[in-house]
């Protein structure tokens, strides 16, 4: 299990952690080409976090050859509304970091001309020691074994303890 702390990093405020991330083997986390957006961050013991800002990274795993886009965005406060997919989901509720947290398995929409349904998972929870919902969510071409599997990746997310 290789631990990855998905941070940005500006040289005024220094670096900011979303979330740490615990992945198993043979899958490998690669930012992606979009720069993290932080707009608000807390201070929560030795770390900052990201109290509003989205992030962007690529997962493959090393065996397969596949990928699957991540994407975590952090908002303030706890979530009004449930989770959301397009129709023929499925969806429960686990636990993420020691919270509640809720998943949904899905398909959805992507692209503006030529577009397309990808399978995709959501996993939310808010964190009430940092004040903030966090939203973890993968899409791609992956199996939909990967995916459920990815549900238990995200249950280790680490969201504000000392990653």
């Amino acid at each position: 299990m290789t631990v990855h702390l998905l941070e940005a990093f500006n040289p005024i405020v220094g670096r900011t952690a979303f979330v740490g991330l615990f992945l198993p083997e043979p899958w490998r986390l690669s930012r992606a080409v979009v720069t993290p957006d932080v707009q608000t961050t807390v201070r929560e013991g030795e770390r900052q976090w990201v109290a509003s800002g989205e992030t962007r990274h690529v997962l493959f795993h090393g065996v397969r050859r596949e990928r699957a886009d991540l994407m975590v965005r952090i908002t303030p406060g706890a979530a009004r509304r449930p989770l959301a997919i397009s129709a023929g989901t499925e969806g429960g509720v686990l636990t993420v970091g020691g919270h509640a947290g809720e998943f949904r398995l899905g398909r959805r929409r992507e692209g503006w001309l030529t577009s397309r349904t990808v399978p995709v998972v959501r996993v939310r929870h808010y964190c009430p020691r940092t004040r903030r919902t966090v939203l973890l969510e993968v899409c791609g071409e992956l199996p939909a074994e990967e995916l459920r599997a990815l549900l238990g990746v995200f249950q280790r997310v680490e969201c504000h303890g000392g990653v």
